[in-house]
């Protein structure tokens, strides 16, 4: 990242399509059912082999798929697997987002898909340094007034001063359709992926701030009575 050229991998990686995106910086847990994804992540983490991660809305992981995956993704690595003590197969991991990547071919020769994989470069964009502090600003409201909202403790995340990073993570954290996410992942500025986000995060303080508003009022205007107005209404005869 950083926008300076990086080597295209040159050789085929295995592909793993899942209905979430993975973006470069960040990490995704995930579990696994079917036996040929399985089989993926032990050979990748025996070989200390990278996989691509790929988005194809319908992919179940137990062998379900209803669409055709998209050709933009991440590269990752195996940060940690989830074994079960009485299979040989792990039945999760934990992935860690590299790179961003674009599959060029297909095969399915064997047990699980693979492809030919070209990495993608990250630019900055203008307006990146002062957008990536209104996200930080905005975020930081954005989790005070869900806290007042849900009224639980929200953990306190720094948004990184790296635009690509600080892009990357709120991509990763926020509650939004995958379709979003991916085109988040195929824009290559961070500058636009903060535009949409810093909309995005303004929209949601609006509307957060406007309901706690308004159920202030409604305490204020139908909380009970205090103890004195139902003694006065008590008949005295």
């Amino acid at each position: 990242m950083g926008g300076q050229a990086v080597p295209a991998v040159s050789r085929e990686i295995p592909l793993f399509p899942l209905t979430t995106v993975l973006f470069p910086g960040t990490f995704l847990p995930v579990q696994i059912t079917e036996d040929a994804h399985r089989e993926l992540l032990r050979d990748c983490a025996d070989q200390s082999d990278r996989l691509g991660v790929i988005l194809m809305p319908g992919a179940d992981g137990s062998g379900g798929r209803t669409t055709v995956p998209f050709t933009t993704g991440c590269l990752a690595s195996i940060a940690m697997l989830l074994q079960d003590s009485n299979d040989a197969l792990p039945t999760g991991a934990l992935l860690y987002g590299e790179q961003r990547m674009r599959v060029v071919d297909y095969d399915q020769q064997g047990h699980y898909l693979t492809g030919h994989v070209d990495i993608l470069e990250d630019y900055t964009g203008m307006h990146a340094e002062r957008r990536t502090r209104q996200v930080s600003d905005l975020f930081r409201q954005y989790l005070d007034l869900v806290r007042q909202r849900y009224q639980t403790d929200m953990v306190q995340m720094a948004i990184p001063a790296n635009p690509i990073l600080a892009s990357y993570m709120l991509a990763s954290v926020l509650y939004l359709p995958s379709e979003v996410k991916q085109r988040w992942l195929e824009s290559d500025s961070a500058s636009s992926r903060l535009k949409e986000q810093v909309f995005f995060l303004r929209g949601e303080c609006e509307k957060l701030s406007v309901f706690l508003a308004l159920a202030q009022n409604a305490r204020v205007h139908y909380s009970m009575p205090g103890y004195h107005v139902y003694t006065s209404l008590v008949s005295r005869n």
